[in-house]
């Protein structure tokens, strides 16, 4: 647990209110937070990081009699965005701020030079299953290659607070996966990506990829990072019928450290299902979707 979640229950039982009294407190506020999500940051499940969501902590602070700053101050910094990562270029300080050594797992990949190519296009399908949680993520792209003699590409996967691990990556077709490494400490998980023909300047290839999750709680948010600009980024969250959120939107985030910027709700279709389209995407830039359950 950690200490926010163990701070809040203790606060929560000290204060003899229900969950349900708490939010009506916070209503009352103008804040709506749903018991779910009381529930979640108490168990230590996901945290407060959305603006909307640390206003309420301020709140929380007053409705149960707490100093200011007492639960505030107990977030720590904030956990770096971008899950799923591509590598185009060199990996390590994509995350300056997540003290993750990048550099020792990619040294195991055998002197692997950055790759001189990028993307064109992606496009990213998150699945949820029945239980709310991440099945699996599927990713096509066009790929283009900068000088001759490209034949493979690195990509990193990072497993989120509550997963129980990386998961693993599996080729779909056009590609297959050569070399993996795994660094449990950070709960990272980097593999080579061997591409179905050596490609010379100006050609390109297809890399269709499946990234399996093994998640340790419902999840919320589905989001990408990349090292260079894109022409287009599509992300798409497939829902199971039962289990389609109340509300889904859109969201940035320039700084691993910063606030996310609402992009705007975003709507859930008859086949439960959802997407972001982005045009011109921005190295160090999280594109994402964001959802709530209740």
């Amino acid at each position: 647990m950690s200490d926010f979640a163990e701070a809040l229950t203790m606060a929560v039982e000290a204060s003899g209110l229900s969950l349900e009294r708490i939010r009506r407190h916070l209503e009352l506020r103008g804040l709506q937070v749903s018991l779910s999500t009381l529930s979640y940051w108490r168990r230590g499940r996901s945290r407060p990081e959305r603006p909307e969501s640390l206003q309420a902590v301020a709140a929380l602070e007053e409705v149960l009699r707490l100093a200011p700053g007492e639960l505030m101050t107990k977030l720590g910094d904030r956990r770096p965005r971008g899950r799923w990562l591509e590598r185009t270029a060199a990996l390590e300080g994509i995350w300056q701020d997540a003290a993750i050594d990048l550099g020792r797992t990619i040294s195991r990949v055998e002197r692997l030079l950055p790759v001189p190519a990028k993307y064109l296009t992606v496009r990213d399908v998150v699945v949820i299953g029945p239980d709310r949680r991440e099945v699996e993520l599927r990713s096509s792209a066009v790929l283009e290659a900068f000088e001759d003699g490209v034949d493979r590409i690195l990509l990193a996967k990072t497993a989120d607070d509550t997963d129980h691990s990386p998961g693993e990556i599996i080729a779909m077709k056009s590609c297959r996966v050569g070399r993996v490494r795994t660094d449990e400490e950070n709960r990272l998980l980097v593999a080579e990506i061997i591409l179905d023909r050596v490609l010379r300047a100006g050609q390109t290839a297809l890399v269709d990829l499946s990234f399996v999750s093994d998640p340790g709680a419902d999840s919320h948010s589905a989001d990408r990072r990349f090292v260079r600009p894109l022409r287009h980024y599509v992300l798409e969250v497939e829902f199971h019928p039962d289990a389609v959120p109340v509300r889904c939107h859109g969201f940035t985030c320039s700084d691993p450290a910063g606030p996310e910027v609402d992009t705007g709700d975003l709507w859930v279709g008859t086949t439960a299902s959802t997407h972001l389209v982005v045009h011109d995407a921005q190295p160090g830039i999280t594109y994402g979707i964001r959802w709530e359950w209740e």
